[in-house]
C-alpha cells in the first residue's frame, strides 16, 4: 500500500477523486481513504497543516495502513535559483527552526535524532526515472521544514543547500517514518519565490494550479510504479 500525505484538501481532493472503492476512516480530525488507483492499493491523507498534524497523521496512517512507503505531496516554497512551477524531488530533509546547539547539536537537528531526514533511495530512483519517462523536467533538491510561512532565508537556518525549498511538512513527516521505519519521499511544485516582492501574489496565483498539478505527478507514479 502506497501511503500519500498532502497537507491541504488542494494537495489531495484530485486523488480522492480518483480512488476506486473509497473507504473513510476518521481518526480523531484526521480523515484516511483508502482504496486502490490504477489497481494499486493507496491511502490518502490531508494532514493539515505544520508540524504536529503532520507528524501525528503520518503516525496514524502508519499504525492504521502499515503502508510500503509513504510519499509527502503539495506545494513550496522555493529559493533561487529555483522558479515557480519547478518540480523538485528531495533527497534530504531538515528542519529551519530548531536550535539545540548549546548541547552540541548542529542548527536544526531536533537532540537525539539525525541532523537530515533521507528520502528513501530504492523509492526516489524508481520516482525519478518516471519522472523522467513522462517528460518531467524535476530538479533535486534539499527541503527544509518550520512552522512558519518563510519569505526571507533569514527566517530559517539555511547552510546553503542546492535547490532550496521550504514547507512546513516534510522534515515532521520524515522524522515520524524515520522513527517508525517506514520508507518516505518527498515530492512538491514550487509556488513561490522566497524573497521576490511577487511572493504573496504568485503564492496566491500559483497555488491551487501548483496543487492540483502535483496530483497529476502522483497518479503517473502510482501508475507506473513497479
Amino acid at each position: 500500500m502506497i501511503g500519500i500525505i498532502g497537507a491541504m484538501s488542494t494537495e489531495v481532493d484530485s486523488l480522492i477523486q480518483k480512488i476506486n472503492n473509497p473507504k473513510l476512516q476518521k481518526i480523531g480530525c484526521f480523515s484516511f481513504v483508502a482504496g486502490t488507483i490504477y489497481n494499486k492499493e493507496v491511502v490518502v491523507l490531508k494532514s493539515g497543516i505544520g508540524k504536529v498534524a503532520s507528524a501525528v497523521g503520518a503516525s496514524l496512517l502508519i499504525q492504521n495502513y502499515n503502508p510500503s512507503f509513504i510519499i509527502n505531496t503539495g506545494i513550496a516554497g522555493g529559493v533561487g535559483p529555483l522558479k515557480s512551477e519547478d518540480i523538485v524531488l528531495s533527497l534530504e530533509l531538515s528542519y529551519g527552526d530548531v536550535d539545540a546547539t548549546v548541547f552540541g547539536y548542529k542548527l536544526g537537528q531536533v537532540p537525539q535524532m539525525p541532523y537530515v531526514y533521507e528520502a528513501d533511495k530504492t523509492y526516489t530512483v524508481k520516482i525519478e526515472q518516471i519522472l523522467k519517462n513522462n517528460g518531467y523536467n524535476h530538479k533535486i533538491g534539499h527541503a527544509v521544514t518550520s512552522d512558519s510561512f518563510i519569505t526571507s532565508l533569514d527566517m530559517v537556518h539555511s547552510e546553503h543547500f542546492s535547490n532550496m525549498i521550504c514547507e512546513m511538512e516534510g522534515a515532521s513527516i520524515a522524522q515520524a517514518c524515520y522513527m517508525l521505519n517506514v520508507p518516505f519521499v518527498s515530492l512538491r511544485y514550487i509556488s513561490d519565490i522566497l524573497g521576490e516582492a511577487s511572493q504573496i501574489e504568485n503564492y496566491n496565483e500559483f497555488e491551487n494550479k501548483m496543487a492540483y498539478r502535483s496530483c497529476d505527478i502522483i497518479l503517473d507514479i502510482i501508475r507506473d510504479l513497479k
